[in-house]
């Protein structure tokens, strides 16, 4: 073997040399962070100094499944944390199903179906408005609907609550509804006094029936704010 030939061998190896022990200074000196995406769309790992953060890799792709987050050991991972030692990501993922959402408004105006999916939350929700009503929410039944997972379709219910005018002694009045004989009896009396036009005489506080309702020519009886109405 010539000695030029000789001495190209050796230098092909030390710069084999010089590189393995570069790369292996390197990864030794760095913490690994794996990906799991439980599909054939595979993410390179990556590797972190101590004390340093990961990089949000791309998302993933699954057929038939919506990406939603990585995790780590069942928790959603904060790429803000500062890496101590090797771990491993894992893609969460939910299925592509949809619900559809129906709004039950009950006044004039309408609002459009949406389609929804499956197990998110419904954001925005209008606030509606009714004249001489106040909106207290949308409901699902009987329950009111406070940012919970949807999987299913429903029908979302606005509800609206009457809102009472502030009475003085003086107003004139409609009567509406029931009445007492006194103002703390409970039972409710429906007679012909509904619709009649009258006034309030008194208004007794903390009392069961505090309108006392009447005319010039006397009491009609005792009425909560819900049998009268404001003329």
């Amino acid at each position: 073997m010539s000695k030029k030939r000789f001495l190209i061998i050796i230098t092909i190896i030390l710069i084999f040399l010089i590189a393995i022990s570069i790369s292996f200074l390197y990864y030794d000196n760095k913490y690994i962070i794996t990906f799991e995406t439980g599909t054939d769309d595979k993410i390179l790992n990556q590797y972190v100094d101590r004390n340093q953060k990961v990089q949000v890799p791309r998302m993933p792709i699954k057929e038939g499944y919506i990406f939603i987050e990585w995790q780590y050991e069942g928790k959603t991972f904060n790429f803000d944390t500062e890496i101590k030692e090797d771990i491993v990501l894992t893609a969460k993922w939910i299925k592509e199903e949809y619900v559809k959402i129906t709004f039950e408004t009950g006044i004039d105006e309408k609002i459009e179906e949406k389609t929804l999916l499956k197990s998110s939350k419904i954001n925005d929700l209008p606030i509606l408005k009714k004249e001489g009503y106040e909106f207290i929410g949308w409901f699902i039944g009987n329950i009111k609907y406070n940012g919970e997972e949807i999987n299913e379709d429903v029908i979302l219910n606005a509800k609206f609550e009457k809102i009472k005018p502030e009475y003085k002694i003086g107003d004139k009045i409609r009567i509406i509804g029931c009445y007492s004989n006194t103002s703390f009896e409970s039972n409710c009396n429906n007679t012909k006094a509904i619709g009649w036009d009258r006034v309030i005489l008194d208004i007794l506080e903390d009392r069961k029936y505090p309108y006392v309702i009447g005319n010039n020519y006397g009491v009609t009886g005792f009425f909560k704010a819900d049998s009268i109405e404001k003329l």
